[in-house]
């Protein structure tokens, strides 16, 4: 991770997705739009910045997930939790949202 960090322009977030594909380690949890967002709507997290998140997250997550949750996240940010126009009814966890809860099932 140290070694990653030093490379102008590497930060965490690429650093842990280089750990995680290419070596097998799970140093952090990779925070980008979409699991910064999901993190927030899903209720994993009440930070608005990418080092409160990953630290939340890796509280809430055992290590060895810690790839494959930043791998999940970013996908179902893409193709189902999207950013303009969520699609919840297609949503496999939405009963367990937040953001779900608030807005469609009252």
């Amino acid at each position: 991770m140290e070694l990653l960090l030093m490379i102008p322009g590497v930060g965490r977030k690429t650093a842990n997705i280089v750990l995680y594909h290419s070596f097998g380690k799970q140093e952090g949890i990779a925070v980008d739009t979409h699991v910064l967002r999901l993190s927030q709507l899903i209720g994993f997290s009440s930070s608005r910045d990418a080092t409160g998140v990953e630290q939340d997250l890796m509280v809430l997550f055992k290590k060895e997930e810690w790839g494959k949750l930043t791998d999940l996240m970013i996908s179902h940010g893409r193709k189902i939790c999207i950013a303009r126009r969520p699609k919840c009814p297609l949503c496999l966890i939405r009963q367990l949202c937040n953001y779900y809860g608030e807005f469609f099932t009252k």
